[in-house]
């Protein structure tokens, strides 16, 4: 037993003794090679750059942990911004200047007339349609489109009414807001709102005589006359009365007698439709709003809960987490709201839809919360209750800002009988809207020398719409006075290529202004607002209301700080007016036109796209290199361990994989690859083991034999036979090892082969790869610019990645000439 433990021991320190002196072995013929290696130029610049690459690609996850991914990630990181003044001298088409200085102004514009009404709003929309031919020169039918866009967007009770309208048409649909459609006599005669049946019922429970008065005063309408066509058909036989009917509702009466016989047909027709009428409850406009208020369509509490229904969901997925939140709404008044809202959920038990339901949720609360804090409210969603009704007061503010004050503050009043957080909601965002209605009529009393207004519009006419671009022309004009910037501003507009965009009437004003004019003031934030013209829409509203205490804590404009104005400078002025321009870029108001060329913002430009180039090249660079390794190692596994058998066992094993190895050096591999990708889904894993197999079965195998048939003639080879070696244990102990060198060595050119292929199928757009140096010349080419006119002016786009193919190729390629100087055996350096 001790001999077995001495021999063992023995044996430990003797496989000890030989993995040093094979380590020493190693290192001797590493500092030997390596000596040799540095002599190589080629070999030397090969290894930094690949070394230089390696650096570049492993540092791409942590530059874009970095960066703003909304703006440098590589696939939907498009860059809206506008950083500087070249931005807007030598970047944006005439359209997008043109826009950008009418634009802010005409967004104010249009909050000075936002509580006017939607009639009021389309006789603006005509004014700006019968300005463009005092301003144009020329037939311009689009010049002014933007200005018309700018109303549409910015006229937030209609956009706020259309989200109010989908709330109200569910509850609607599901019992919620239950409402009768008939709201005046008139309405017996919509078919949307009465059928003939109902009218027919209508006839057996109130007198002929009655409906006759009460339709008087409509006589004219189509309703009444389709009210005369369903009488006459109930009323064949009896013509004379038909013929009564008729001069009844021709005749006169006093108003005393039509409101007594219109509160009997309201009466009894209201009973008849409830029964027998499924229909709509309309407030998309503001008459349909108006009327709802007006004639108490449906109580206060259904508009409530209209308006709180949409944010009842997020509130419950969060409740998720705190389950509070449901605990309390189901004490609110919203509770017979909570199960519906439960149901429009998506399976929150799904991790992934549970993720995305939160984060989309706390967003929209969020947004909610932020908007609170800006009207002077800071109330958390953890209140739930107090959350949701002053949420509601808000959107209720916001649909009904333009309705006549006395419908606005009938509707506050019974708000307030409701709830006094709905009405303190409502009220503050009131408030809000005053204050901001005030200080865009005092930046067009500004620009219009006139207070009166918006009730002048009309009266003054196209005036309106010359001076909207004054502001940011004077601002133009003044900081870029004197340079070469004002030249390019002014030659864009000359020489557009578009009449609807020449707008000759800004030129003369870059020309002329020295000074900006105080109404750019408000565009920048150091306005003076006219308190006259905020404490009278104030004093309109208020006459109307039956208790004004809710107003008593409110943050007027006497509460707000004057803003202390800057002193205007031309390094002010322009960075001002980067900052407006930039506004209007982030907001998708104009674009600024990519591709731009290399800039401290983006060291390599951008594609046409708006993508950063140096961030793609930089993501690019580790699938360029683990395509490239995994492609040549593949090769190199499979035509290292053919090469040697065939070299080994020769005969029929030799014939077979010669000739396949000679079929495959004829193989068109990159067109068999393109054909390929037409079959399946072409990856980089794909790719690389389809480009491994094919080299491995390839020319290799034959640099491989040969070099293994050299060695298989060595004396060791045959003592290790003659030992009692298997075929395997030659071929792995004793054959490949000393094969390796050389085949590391066909592994560099194989890397090339592989990274060129990638970049030809990602150039024709055959690749499933989210970034490659391919597909990023593809983005050029199929964008146009690699015409013969672009490929030169927009050199940018493409000679960064074709630039990285070439040079990675060539280091690995420089590489492989450098160690085949050391393991190629004809050319190794004594």
């Amino acid at each position: 037993m001790a001999n077995k433990i001495n021999q063992s021991v023995e044996s430990q320190n003797r496989k000890e003794s030989i993995a040093k002196i094979k380590f020493k072995l190693f290192i001797k013929n590493f500092k030997k090679n390596w000596a040799l290696f540095k002599e190589s130029k080629m070999g030397m610049f090969g290894l930094w750059v690949i070394i230089a690459f390696g650096i570049f690609g492993a540092l791409s996850p942590i530059v874009l942990r970095v960066l703003d991914p909304s703006i440098y990630d590589p696939v939907v990181g498009l860059d809206s911004r506008i950083l500087s003044t070249k931005y807007i001298t030598d970047h944006l088409s005439t359209q997008n200047l043109v826009k950008g200085i009418e634009i802010p102004s005409a967004q104010l514009w249009v909050y000075s007339f936002m509580d006017k009404g939607e009639a009021f709003k389309s006789s603006m929309e005509n004014l700006v349609r019968n300005s463009q031919y005092e301003i144009m020169t020329t037939y311009a039918p689009d010049s002014f489109r933007h200005l018309l866009d700018t109303i549409a967007d910015s006229y937030i009770p209609t956009k706020e009414r259309l989200y109010f309208q989908t709330s109200v048409s569910e509850l609607v649909d599901h019992g919620f807001i239950k409402f009768s459609p008939i709201s005046s006599a008139k309405d017996i005669g919509n078919r949307d709102k009465f059928s003939f049946s109902d009218f027919s019922e209508l006839l057996q429970k109130i007198d002929y005589k009655t409906l006759a008065i009460a339709l008087s005063n409509y006589k004219d309408s189509d309703e009444v006359s389709r009210v005369i066509l369903w009488f006459r058909s109930l009323n064949r036989d009896k013509p004379e009365v038909v013929e009564e009917f008729n001069n009844l509702l021709m005749q006169t009466y006093s108003s005393e007698e039509v409101e007594n016989a219109e509160k009997q047909v309201l009466e009894v027709a209201k009973s008849v439709a409830n029964v027998s009428t499924t229909g709509q409850l309309y407030v998309q406009s503001d008459t349909q709003l108006s009327e709802v208020i007006q004639n108490n369509i449906v109580p206060v509490e259904s508009l409530v809960y209209a308006a709180a229904f949409n944010v009842i969901p997020d509130l419950l997925v969060l409740s998720k987490e705190n389950g509070k939140i449901e605990e309390q709404i189901s004490n609110s008044k919203f509770s017979v709201l909570l199960n519906y809202a439960k149901s429009k959920l998506s399976d929150l038990s799904n991790k992934d839809i549970y993720t995305s339901a939160l984060s989309k949720a706390n967003r929209t609360i969020k947004t909610i919360e932020e908007e609170m804090k800006s009207i002077g409210l800071e109330v958390s969603h953890e209140n739930t209750a107090e959350f949701l009704e002053i949420y509601a007061g808000i959107v209720l503010s916001k649909v009904s800002i333009d309705l006549n004050p006395e419908l606005r503050a009938k509707l506050e009043n019974e708000l307030g009988e409701y709830s006094s957080n709905v009405r303190k909601g409502f009220v503050y965002e009131l408030n809000n809207a005053f204050i901001k209605i005030a200080t865009a009529r005092s930046f067009m009393a500004s620009l219009l020398n006139d207070e009166n207004i918006p009730d002048n519009y009309e009266m003054l006419g196209s005036k309106v719409i010359k001076v909207l671009s004054d502001p940011i022309t004077s601002l133009m004009a003044y900081a870029y006075q004197g340079t070469k910037k004002l030249d390019k501003v002014i030659a864009n507009i000359e020489n557009s290529q578009l009449d609807d965009f020449k707008r000759l009437d800004i030129v003369e004003k870059l020309k002329s202004y020295k000074e900006p004019v105080e109404a750019a003031r408000f565009l920048i934030g150091e306005g003076d607002i006219n308190d006259n013209i905020y404490y009278r829409m104030l004093n309109e509203h208020k006459q109307y209301l039956s208790d004004t205490s809710a107003w008593a804590n409110i943050k007027d404009i006497k509460d707000y700080e004057k803003p202390q104005k800057t002193n205007w400078s031309k390094e002010f002025a322009e960075k001002k007016l980067v900052e407006i321009f930039n506004t209007l870029s982030i907001t998708n108001k104009i674009g600024v036109g990519h591709p731009l060329p290399p800039s401290r913002w983006h060291w390599l430009g951008t594609d046409p796209v708006g993508r950063d180039i140096f961030v793609q090249l930089m993501v690019s660079t580790p699938s360029e290199f683990v395509l490239g390794v995994l492609a040549a190692l593949i090769t190199v596994v499979i035509g290292t361990i053919i090469g040697t058998a065939a070299a080994y066992y020769g005969g029929a094993v030799d014939i077979i994989f010669m000739r396949i190895a000679d079929l495959m050096m004829l193989f068109p591999s990159t067109a068999f690859l393109i054909v390929l990708s037409g079959f399946m889904t072409m990856n980089l894993f794909k790719l690389a083991i389809i480009l491994g197999l094919l080299g491995g079965f390839g020319g290799i195998t034959l640099v491989l034999k040969a070099q293994a048939l050299t060695i298989k003639v060595k004396p060791y080879i045959d003592a290790a036979r003659v030992s009692g070696g298997s075929h395997g244990y030659i071929i792995f102990n004793h054959i490949i090892p000393n094969v390796m060198p050389l085949s590391f060595l066909y592994m560099m050119f194989n890397v090339t082969g592989a990274v060129f292929s990638e970049a030809v199928l990602s150039f024709f757009g055959l690749m499933k790869v989210r970034m490659s140096w391919g597909l990023m010349i593809n983005t050029v080419w199929s964008s146009g610019y690699l015409g013969s006119g672009n490929i030169g002016a927009y050199w940018w786009m493409w000679v960064p990645a074709g630039g990285a193919i070439t040079l990675l190729c060539a280091a690995f390629y420089f590489l492989g000439r450098g160690l085949e100087e050391i393991v190629n055996p004809r050319l190794r350096k004594r």
